[in-house]
C-alpha cells in the first residue's frame, strides 16, 4: 500500500494553480491528483482554469471545484487582471501555472508586482514562456538541461518528475475480459501503446517495425490507445502492410488503467519525451517498457532493468527489442516486477511533495 500523507497544518500555504488546457490529458491529470494530495496536507489549492477548455468537464467528474476566466491565448493581455483578481479573491501566498500560456500570463503578473508564481514545466518548451516566473519545475533533468541552454540559471529550476502511486492507478476489470473485448485470449502476445497520435511519439517508427515482429510472432496484437493526426496514415500503413487485422485503434479511453493491465509490453519510443506519466503507469503495474534514449525516458527506464531503450528513430532495434521482451516471458515479468519495485520508490508523493513545499518556502522567503 502506498503511503499516506498526514495532513500537515504548520507553515500551509494559499496556492492559486492557474491551468490553460486544450483537452485532458497527463498534465492535467497530475494537476487534479497534486490538488488532493496538498489539500489533504492542510494547503489551500484554489484552481483557475481558461472559461472553454474542455478538461473543465473531466475535472469536475474528477470531484475538483475550478474558477473560470477568459486566460487562454498569448495575445490576450486581459488575462493578468483575471488571475490577479483570482488572486485577490483567494488571498493567495503564491501562483503556481502549468502549461505555457499560464505560465507566460503568471509571469507578467509577478512582473507587474502581484504573487511570486512558480511554473510547473511539463515538457520542452521555449524558455521565453517562463522568463518572469520567480522559480520552476521541471519534470526531468532532461527539460531542466533544456531551460538551462535556453538562458534560464540552474539555481531558478528544481526537478520535480511527476508522482503516481499504486492506490491511484488501480484496475478494476479482469485482464482476461479486457482482453477479449480485443479479440485476444490469455496466450496472445499483446503490444499497448497509450499516447497522442503523433509524429514525435514514435508512431511511424513503431509500424515500420510491425512486421519485424509479426514475422517472428504472427499472432501478436497492437493496441494503440489514443488520437490524432496521424490515425488515418497508420492505417493505411497497417492496410497496405497486411498486417491491419493486428492492430486495434482504440482512441481515447477512460478504463486505460483496465487496458494497460492486460497487455504484455509498453512500447512508446518517442522521439523526446519529458517524463511521460504512461511510463510510471505501465511501470505501477509491472508491464516492461520500451522506449528511445531521449529526453527524460533514461531518468524513468532504467535499461535493461525495467525496459529496454532503443536509439530514436531506430524501427529495427525497436522491434528488436519488442521481441525480447514477447519472446523471453520470464525475463520481461522480471523487468515488469523491478519497474514496479523502482517506480514505487522514485515516483512517490511523498518525495513529490516534500520537493515541492521546500520550492514554495524558499520563494516566499526570497527578497
Amino acid at each position: 500500500m502506498a503511503a499516506t500523507l498526514a495532513p500537515r497544518v504548520a507553515n500551509s500555504r494559499r496556492v492559486l494553480q492557474v491551468i490553460t488546457p486544450s483537452h485532458m490529458s497527463g498534465a492535467e491529470m497530475q494537476l487534479v491528483r497534486l490538488t488532493r494530495k496538498l489539500r489533504a496536507r492542510g494547503h489551500e489549492m484554489p484552481v483557475l482554469v481558461k472559461h472553454d477548455s474542455p478538461a473543465i468537464e473531466h475535472m469536475l467528474e474528477q470531484g475538483m471545484s475550478v474558477d473560470r476566466a477568459r486566460i487562454g491565448g498569448k495575445v490576450n493581455f486581459m488575462a493578468i487582471s483575471r488571475i490577479a483578481r483570482a488572486a485577490r479573491q483567494h488571498h493567495v501566498d503564491l501562483v503556481q501555472s502549468t502549461l505555457s500560456t499560464a505560465s507566460w500570463w503568471t509571469g507578467w503578473l509577478e512582473a507587474f508586482g502581484g504573487p511570486k508564481s512558480v511554473g510547473h514545466v511539463q515538457g520542452f518548451t521555449s524558455a521565453r514562456w517562463h522568463r518572469r516566473q520567480s522559480h520552476l519545475l521541471a519534470v526531468s533533468g532532461a527539460v531542466r538541461d533544456d531551460l538551462v541552454a535556453q538562458g534560464i540559471p540552474r539555481e531558478r529550476i528544481t526537478v520535480l518528475m511527476n508522482a503516481l502511486e499504486a492506490d491511484e492507478y488501480r484496475p478494476q476489470r479482469d485482464p482476461l475480459a479486457v482482453r477479449a473485448e480485443f479479440g485476444a485470449d490469455a496466450t496472445t502476445p499483446v503490444v499497448g501503446t497509450f499516447a497522442h497520435l503523433s509524429v514525435k511519439k514514435g508512431y511511424r517508427e513503431l509500424f515500420a517495425a510491425m512486421p519485424q515482429i509479426l514475422a517472428a510472432v504472427p499472432n501478436a496484437q497492437f493496441w494503440i490507445m489514443g488520437r490524432g493526426p496521424l490515425r488515418d496514415e497508420l492505417e493505411q500503413a497497417a492496410r497496405a502492410g497486411g498486417y491491419l487485422k493486428q492492430v486495434r485503434f482504440a482512441g481515447f479511453r477512460r478504463d486505460a488503467c483496465d487496458v494497460m493491465n492486460a497487455i504484455d509490453v509498453m512500447a512508446l519510443p518517442s522521439h523526446r519525451e519529458p517524463c511521460a506519466l504512461a511510463y510510471i503507469e505501465a511501470a505501477l503495474l509491472a508491464k516492461p517498457i520500451v522506449a528511445c534514449r531521449a529526453g527524460g525516458a533514461p531518468e524513468s527506464i532504467a535499461d535493461g532493468e525495467t525496459g529496454i531503450l532503443a536509439p530514436v528513430g531506430d524501427s529495427r532495434a525497436i522491434g528488436e527489442a519488442i521481441l525480447t521482451l514477447l519472446e523471453n516471458r520470464d525475463f520481461a515479468a522480471r523487468m515488469g516486477k523491478a519497474g514496479h519495485e523502482r517506480a514505487r520508490e522514485v515516483f512517490s508523493w511523498s518525495r513529490f511533495t516534500t520537493t515541492l513545499e521546500g520550492v514554495w518556502d524558499r520563494v516566499l522567503s526570497e527578497r
